[in-house]
Formats: C-alpha cells, sequence, structure tokens
C-alpha cells in the first residue's frame, strides 16, 4: 500500500496532500505568511492522524521560492523522511503547476512565482508529448521587464497580486500576445506535485529518493553580492 505526502511551502502559500497511488485523499492549501514553521507541522500531523495507513514516501517543492518558505518547507520534509526512513522526492516549483494546466495551442507557457521587492521568478515551458516541459533557465524580472520580454504568444499563470494580475490584464487589453489563466488555474495543487513524485518513484532506483540527495535552490537576487 501507498501512502504519499506532498508538501510545498515555496511561497506564501502551503499546500498539502495525502495520495494513495490511486486518488488524492486529502489536499489543504491556505495563506501563511511568515508563520510556515509555526503552520505546518500541525496540519500534518492532523492530514496524519486522519488516515489508518503508516507513511510511504514523501513529496516537496524544492524550489525556485521564498527563502523562508523554501528552507522550513525542504527541512521539515527532509526530518520527516530521514527519521523514518522514507523515500523523498524533490520537485521543482514551477513544475507543479505546470503539470494541471491545459493545452494552450500556439503559446509558451510562463510560470510566475513572486520573488519579493516587486521581482518575478520566470520559468518558461514548451508543450511536448502532451507535456509543458521547462525551456531553458528560470529568469529574475521585474513586471516591466516581464512585459517587454512577451513578443510572441505566451500563456501566463502563477500566484499573482491584485496589481501584478491589473497589469498583465491591463497589457492583453492593449493588444499584448499574452493570456492569463484564472486565480483557480493559477494555484499550485499538492495533488499534482503528489502525482508527480509518484511517477518518479515508479521509474527511478531507490537511491535517487535519499533524503540526503535534496536541496532546496533558489533564484539569486541582483542584489546579492
Amino acid at each position: 500500500m501507498t501512502l504519499l505526502l506532498a508538501i510545498d511551502s515555496a511561497t506564501q502559500r502551503i499546500n498539502l496532500a495525502l495520495h494513495d497511488g490511486h486518488e488524492v485523499l486529502a489536499e489543504h492549501s491556505w495563506r501563511s505568511v511568515n508563520r510556515h514553521s509555526a503552520a505546518l507541522p500541525p496540519m500534518v500531523g492532523c492530514m496524519l492522524a486522519r488516515e489508518e495507513q503508516e507513511l510511504t514516501a514523501l513529496a516537496v517543492a524544492c524550489g525556485p521560492g521564498s527563502f523562508t518558505g523554501l528552507r522550513i518547507g525542504v527541512a521539515f520534509a527532509k526530518g520527516l523522511a530521514s527519521a523514518r526512513q522514507l523515500p523523498l522526492v524533490g520537485v521543482a516549483t514551477p513544475d507543479i503547476l505546470a503539470a494541471a494546466l491545459p493545452p494552450c495551442p500556439g503559446h509558451a507557457l510562463l510560470v510566475l512565482l513572486a520573488a519579493g521587492r516587486g521581482r518575478l521568478i520566470v520559468t518558461r515551458y514548451r508543450r511536448h508529448a502532451g507535456l509543458w516541459r521547462p525551456s531553458g533557465e528560470e529568469s529574475l524580472l521585474d513586471l516591466a521587464e516581464l512585459l517587454r520580454s512577451v513578443t510572441t504568444p505566451a500563456f501566463i499563470a502563477g500566484e499573482l497580486d491584485a496589481d501584478c494580475r491589473a497589469a498583465l490584464l491591463g497589457a492583453q487589453q492593449d493588444g499584448a500576445p499574452l493570456k492569463l489563466a484564472a486565480p483557480s488555474g493559477s494555484l499550485r495543487r499538492a495533488g499534482f506535485l503528489a502525482e508527480i513524485a509518484l511517477k518518479r518513484l515508479r521509474q527511478g532506483p531507490p537511491q535517487d529518493f535519499d533524503p540526503a540527495r535534496v536541496t532546496a535552490r533558489y533564484v539569486a537576487t541582483r542584489d546579492t553580492p
């Protein structure tokens, strides 16, 4: 029997799911600004307490994302996996959202993550063999730079604040070649994180999922020495 816990605390939201390999048994998402370390453990405990089966694996969003959110989520997942001697699968944060998004013919996909100080982490994807596949490295851009970079059709999704969403909608109305995902379609769901991890667990050797191999991956800011 399988029971995988998926943890995503890479941004200001915390997303959790339990998956038994056949269905999502439980899923919870909430905004937790600067309270990740206090909010994450009790909610995990509450979710696990409802299940009779023992945990068999974990997955965690490993970046990019906010320094504090990633550090707390990855450290918690590694500690729990190591203590219980369970496999841990690290998944790139934007891949979780990309896995949930439908095709958008003729468009690239841009997944946005807030990086603070008005900056955005932008990851570009192309559709290939029925899936969104990463296309190049992440970019760290402010909103004006992002809008200047959209010169070909782009489907944009991510956790966008009101000002960013309004600016993107305004650019769309002014003729920019972009489509904007609805807020509900821009929420990273831990159920998709769980399914990515389950697929990798079935395909890869056990040594690939040693908790010690999972590390948080950050995007350096331009004002970092």
